[in-house]
């Protein structure tokens, strides 16, 4: 083989083999040595090789031979035994490893302990210590030594006798979930939120696997199918964050809402929105768009003057707002931030994507919630959706752009060579748009406090009342089998005032522009749609 391309292939699975040998000897420094042996074994005798078809396959048959004969040199002429569990001698050790079921199976079994077991049974049996040397060396008890001996021990032989075939990966090992992560609440001071704590699919699938019943470390581990040294370190991050709560006993419990549903439900709710949306659409958009027709006497700028452009955040804003019904409704869920160690208070929410073909475009009906900036002079709302051109990231709705934008509005920064950074950002994310040789606004801006904007609106027939209520509880009964118990309480309040669901508002879009109330977007207006700035200047 060519020496260029061996060195590419050494460079491209250095990190995995490094991997297999933590994974089979759980030390850092003998792995390193391992993994040394193995990788000049893998080079030599790619240099030696012609065309290898399965790449993957030759290094793993390199890297278990190596593995064979490094143990042998380890252990030679020692038997290890654990209790009644048997693991090849020294007589044709090599051999007897690659077909040995029960070392392999003894090996993995204490891969998934956790740490504190795992390192007392390597160091009693394969290190050969005594307890009271255990005990000096992890500066524990003498007494703790032998419980968490006996409790792995015996963990160990109810595993191996369960299943006398190879144990195989957890569920979530052979079909890990994948979540979209979002939150309900205040981001951290630096825009840090769930999806930045979970860009890790181990990460994900450690948040899942704990989240309908608790578990500890090694019950965690099993369903990933991953040895617990590769998660212990996860699982600190999620539960310092509060995403994990540890529970007394030693088992972890998450504190993610996560919504999951089958085909069935998911269509269900498709069609129950549909429903509900086509009440709203006829008994109190008319209100609405009839409210607005005098926009200009009621302090509001719209860019172009474009009545359009204005109704789409205003059908956007009003169900989010004006379909609140039950007083209690925002303090409802609040109550259940969580304040986390970033400054950020916050409940943290997993979608997992239902893997089935839907009967229609899922992406069309999914909208992330509202969110809001506020500082000094400002206080802005922007709801993202499948009909504007936005990355729809929480991070990059920034505080900063609405203060920069007003500072523009106000004459307070002009095209200035100091001022280039913040009129390059208005102009990037379209918030600046340039015309006719000139630059204007292209968001809406209201010089009302929010409360004197939503009184704008008309308020909602009483009938709502009834109607808001019958969708509240068809929703309930669809989800309310996904969520464990600890998460009831959180879904029956997320399970009130479904009419201003985010995601209702998608449904309400759809109807309005399939009958020509709303017209489509120009992609300038994709930018910047369903953004209002409050604030006490109007832009000129």
């Amino acid at each position: 083989m060519d020496k260029i391309y061996a060195d590419e292939i050494i460079a491209d699975y250095i990190e995995k083999i490094f991997g297999f040998a933590l994974t089979k000897l759980m030390n850092t420094d003998k792995a390193e040595e391992l993994a040394s042996r193995i990788t000049l074994d893998v080079y030599a005798s790619l240099l030696k090789a012609g065309e290898i078809n399965n790449i993957d396959g030759y290094i793993y048959r390199v890297s278990c031979n190596v593995y064979a004969r490094f143990v042998d040199e380890e252990i030679k002429g020692r038997h290890i035994s654990l209790d009644e569990v048997n693991v090849p001698g020294a007589v044709d050790f090599t051999e007897d490893l690659i077909k040995g079921e029960d070392y392999t199976r003894l090996r993995r079994e204490i891969s998934y302990l956790g740490r504190i077991q795992r390192e007392i049974i390597v160091m009693y049996y394969f290190q050969s210590l005594k307890q009271q040397e255990i005990a000096e060396r992890l500066n524990i008890a003498l007494g703790t030594v032998k419980w968490h001996l006996h409790e792995a021990r015996n963990r160990i032989k109810i595993k191996l006798t369960e299943d006398k075939k190879m144990r195989e990966k957890g569920t979530l090992g052979i079909n890990p979930v994948n979540m979209n992560m979002g939150m309900s609440g205040t981001p951290a001071p630096d825009g840090k939120c769930p999806s930045d704590y979970f860009t890790k699919l181990i990460s994900q699938n450690i948040a899942y696997a704990a989240y309908h019943e608790p578990k500890s470390i090694t019950e965690i581990a099993e369903e990933l199918g991953v040895s617990a040294a590769f998660i212990e370190d996860e699982i600190a991050v999620l539960e310092d964050m509060s995403f994990i709560e540890k529970l007394p006993g030693g088992k972890y419990q998450t504190n993610i809402y996560i919504n999951e549903r089958t085909k069935e439900t998911t269509e269900a709710k498709h069609e129950l929105y549909k429903k509900y949306a086509k009440i709203i659409r006829e008994k109190y958009m008319p209100l609405v768009f009839d409210a607005l027709k005098d926009y200009k006497a009621k302090k509001i700028y719209v860019p172009d003057d474009d009545y359009n452009f204005l109704m789409w955040s205003l059908v956007a804003y009003s169900i989010r707002h004006l379909f609140l019904l039950k007083k209690d409704a925002s303090a409802h869920s609040s109550k259940y931030f969580i304040k986390r160690k970033d400054g950020g208070a916050y409940i943290a929410v997993g979608w997992i994507n239902c893997d089935a073909e839907l009967s229609y475009d899922a992406d069309k009906y999914r909208v992330p919630n509202n969110m809001t900036r506020a500082s000094d002079n400002i206080y802005s709302w922007q709801l993202a959706s499948y009909y504007d051109s936005r990355s729809n990231n929480h991070s990059d709705n920034k505080t900063e752009d609405y203060d920069w934008l007003y500072e523009y509005i106000t004459g307070k920064i002009t095209k200035s060579p100091e001022h280039a950074d913040k009129f390059k950002r208005l102009f990037d994310i379209n918030y600046l748009v340039s015309k006719g040789g000139s630059e204007r606004v292209n968001i809406i801006v209201t010089s009302s406090s929010e409360q004197d904007f939503r009184n704008i609106l008309p308020a909602v027939p009483a009938e709502f009342n009834a109607i808001g209520e019958e969708l509240d509880r068809e929703v309930y009964k669809l989800d309310k089998a996904q969520f464990p118990a600890h998460m009831a309480e959180l879904h029956r309040a997320w399970t009130s005032n479904c009419l201003s669901d985010q995601n209702m508002a998608a449904y309400v879009f759809e109807i309005l522009l399939a009958d020509g109330a709303l017209k489509p977007l120009t992609d300038t207006q994709k930018a910047s749609v369903n953004t209002i700035l409050f604030c006490d200047t109007l832009p000129q």
